[in-house]
């Protein structure tokens, strides 16, 4: 059973490079628009040149409890689906390579599906 659920919150329903915003937007049930106005504020605020940097993700989130994935040399890393298995409560924000995603309710809440890949470090929103 897939833990993938298709969620498009921009306005438009467009499919762009967005991946912070959607993340934001859904974990925090915000409107796609005021959570990309929050970031653009933040981002200035912060002394980043955007806020899709990752050192701007972690500062972003630094207040919430963030879950380290320590894997041992030559282990695989913990997947999304196994992630959104395990955490079936709350709402997370999961770091990948090169993408971010809201897991809610052990659901992976995106545009597509990106279970197959590799969780790098998560923070606990809710």
């Amino acid at each position: 059973m897939s833990v993938f659920e298709y969620r498009n919150p921009h306005p438009k329903g467009l499919h762009t490079t967005d991946c912070v915003v959607r993340a934001v937007a859904l974990a925090f049930d915000k409107d796609y628009l005021e959570a990309r106005r929050e970031l653009n504020r933040s981002k200035k605020e912060l002394g980043f040149g955007s806020y899709k940097e990752t050192k701007f993700i972690y500062k972003y989130l630094e207040d919430f409890d963030r879950i380290v994935l320590k894997v041992p040399k030559g282990v695989p890393r913990v997947k999304v689906d196994d992630f959104a298995k395990f955490f079936k409560e709350g709402t997370h924000i999961v770091k990948l390579a090169k993408h971010i995603v809201c897991i809610k309710g052990g659901k992976l809440l995106d545009t597509w599906d990106s279970s197959y890949r590799s969780v790098y470090t998560a923070w606990k929103i809710k």
